[in-house]
């Protein structure tokens, strides 16, 4: 019952700060995600959901198939750091996946991450390749697709900088603003409400995440209104001279804009955004 239960710890935090901050394709974020979490169906996953019997690896057979094995043990892959010139990552004991990722990004620049996490998705779509088609993909092969997607992704991202270049140049002067946008869970049976506010700057470059936990919330219209004085607050902190809140709820929004005083039961929370939207 206690909220503070789920929160993150302060390293697994940083660890997907640095991961949002990457900028990686979402197919790639997604699946870091599912291995920091143990949510890839690895043989002996799903030996726990009596689907499998036999977890042996089936590219090696030297030992059971679970995260530690297919991405550090197996002798198929590590030659796959080694020649990406990361051999240390596997130098880490603690068989925990979440730990042995947090580790590895502490250590890394932003580029060793990216190779990393790209390594990491080739390395766990080829074992499916290999589990679900039969198709064998060699190490040297391997390391060849991961270092051309690398280039493919640094090439997107210059022309994004670039065409950013461009079009602040043909702006004449004109300033852009940051864009923050939130979402809003309700639960009307508990009386409980959750917000998720996301904060991009003027190339769309994740700043900030924050979640948000209300108790004693009355409808989802108060659960929109507190949502959005968080999100005032949260760019009055980061210190931002303007900024674009994007919300969908239309009649929050209206209240918020509107020069008549508000009568209904969000006048408090409509007040205060309209008094701290002042401030920039």
């Amino acid at each position: 019952m206690d909220p503070s239960s789920y929160l993150l710890q302060t390293e697994a935090k940083d660890f997907f700060r640095k991961l949002w901050d990457l900028q990686l394709p979402s197919k790639i974020t997604i699946t870091i995600w599912w291995i920091f979490w143990n949510y890839i169906l690895t043989l002996v996953n799903l030996r726990y959901k009596r689907v499998a019997t036999n977890v042996s690896c089936p590219r090696c057979g030297s030992g059971e198939e679970d995260n530690y094995h297919v991405f550090r043990q197996c002798p198929v892959f590590r030659e796959i750091w080694s020649s990406l010139n990361l051999s240390w990552v596997t130098s880490y004991i603690n068989q925990n996946i979440g730990e042995w990722l947090t580790w590895v990004f502490e250590r890394s620049t932003k580029e060793q991450c990216w190779i990393v996490c790209c390594a990491l998705w080739f390395i766990w779509s080829s074992w499916n390749q290999f589990v679900h088609e039969r198709k064998i993909i060699s190490d040297r092969d391997l390391v060849k697709k991961i270092r051309r997607y690398l280039a493919e992704l640094e090439g997107i991202r210059e022309k994004k900088l670039t065409s950013f270049t461009e079009r602040t140049h043909n702006q004449s002067g004109e300033t852009t603003s940051s864009t923050v946008q939130f979402d809003v869970a309700f639960n009307k049976r508990n009386y409980i409400s959750a917000s998720g506010l996301v904060v991009r700057d003027q190339m769309d470059l994740l700043k900030t995440l924050k979640m948000t936990l209300y108790e004693n919330i009355s409808s989802p219209f108060v659960a929109e209104a507190h949502a959005g004085l968080e999100a005032i607050k949260l760019v009055i902190s980061m210190g931002l001279s303007s900024a674009v809140i994007n919300r969908d709820s239309k009649i929050v929004i209206k209240k918020c804009q509107s020069q008549e005083i508000d009568r209904s039961v969000l006048r408090a929370i409509i007040r205060d955004i309209q008094g701290k939207i002042t401030s920039f």
